[in-house]
């Protein structure tokens, strides 16, 4: 398991590496934009710009790095509690913008009839700004999981905002080349997408604002309101008492797997018995229904000490006490039969000999 220290380290330095690549891509895009006069490469570093201040959020989050051994809390203490509350304001509102100037842009491009630009600059930057971005973005995706942090969750949105933009317009670039009456395209396809960063601007931002915002990486994983007064305590500790730590899709499931398989027990139906009981008897490590793991054929059942004797079977045997009374001497001839009644009734295993 990775230390907590060494997780905020790694948030560290892939925002750092955001910033310096999306400035770099942002001032190229807006340079040849407004060589080319294309609306779309302006549009593009703004976007750059926008993914910079969010990148820079999470750096001012985790500026306080803990101390070798230290691992995260179940709560926060106030004042990292209130940097996490910031930062997630602050990117929400971040993709509150990136929608709008998305609706904007989109709305432009269909009004005004604007068609995609096809020049070979567009083409070259968004194909390598995909690549760039996706390589950025894998690691903020498991960041944001393992240090529970919404901070660092809206900075992965806010990347996968900028990533999909980025693919509509390499996209649209390409199809107009081939196909000139799809202009239109791009400029749909982007609204459609500045539908999802407005929501998803606006559950950060919702989440920031409510009472029971705990830090976590998104409001489905909250603790419960129960869990305040002697169940945080408890949580702090690693009990459960009163306070459950809800988990969602964004967490892992190894953990869930594993208490499933032991509140399920044993396969096949077998009770495993490893302890002695309460009177001091250690019993077998199956129990089966069986007398033996063996390979007896005639089995008792499950919850019988001993198989019940037919009507016939008490007949011979009275037959039998008759015979040895009248006849002292034939004891043993009686003895010899019964036991070859049992040796043609089933064989026997080792432990039953």
């Amino acid at each position: 398991m990775v230390a907590y220290r060494t997780l905020q380290q790694y948030a560290i330095a892939i925002s750092i590496i955001s910033v310096v690549y999306n400035g770099l891509e942002g001032g190229v895009s807006i340079g040849f934009g407004a060589d080319s006069k294309s609306r779309a490469l302006i549009f593009f570093g703004i976007q750059s710009g926008i993914e910079v201040i969010s990148a820079l959020l999470v750096v001012w989050r985790f500026r306080k790095i803990a101390k070798p051994g230290e691992e995260r809390q179940t709560v926060l203490d106030p004042q990292d509690l209130r940097f996490e509350k910031w930062g997630t304001f602050g990117i929400g509102f971040l993709l509150i913008v990136l929608a709008l100037g998305t609706v904007a842009s989109s709305i432009a491009v269909l009004a005004l009839h604007q068609e995609p630009d096809e020049s070979n600059a567009s083409i070259i930057i968004s194909a390598s700004a995909l690549v760039c971005m996706i390589l950025i973005w894998l690691p903020k995706r498991y960041l944001a999981a393992a240090l529970d942090s919404s901070t660092m969750k809206g900075e992965a949105i806010c990347s996968l905002s900028c990533i999909q933009l980025t693919c509509v317009l390499f996209v649209g670039s390409l199809i107009f080349r081939v196909w000139k009456g799809g202009w239109w395209l791009d400029g749909a396809t982007s609204m459609v997408l500045s539908v999802l960063f407005g929501w998803e601007g606006y559950k950060m931002l919702r989440w920031a604002g409510n009472k029971e915002f705990t830090g976590g990486c998104c409001e489905h994983c909250r603790i419960e309101s129960s869990a305040k007064g002697e169940g945080l305590k408890d949580l702090e500790s690693g009990g459960d008492a009163n306070g459950v730590m809800e988990k969602c899709d964004c967490c892992s499931d190894d953990e869930k797997e594993k208490e499933n398989e032991d509140a399920v027990g044993p396969p096949n139906g077998d009770i495993s018995i490893t302890s002695e009981t309460a009177t001091g008897i250690a019993l077998p490590e199956k129990v089966t229904g069986k007398c033996c793991d063996g390979c007896c054929s005639d089995q008792m059942e499950a919850n019988e000490e001993y198989p019940k004797r037919s009507d016939k079977e008490e007949d011979k045997e009275q037959s039998d006490s008759n015979i040895t009374k009248a006849d002292p001497t034939k004891e043993k001839e009686v003895q010899n039969s019964a036991a070859g009644d049992e040796g043609e009734s089933g064989s026997n295993c080792s432990c039953c000999d």
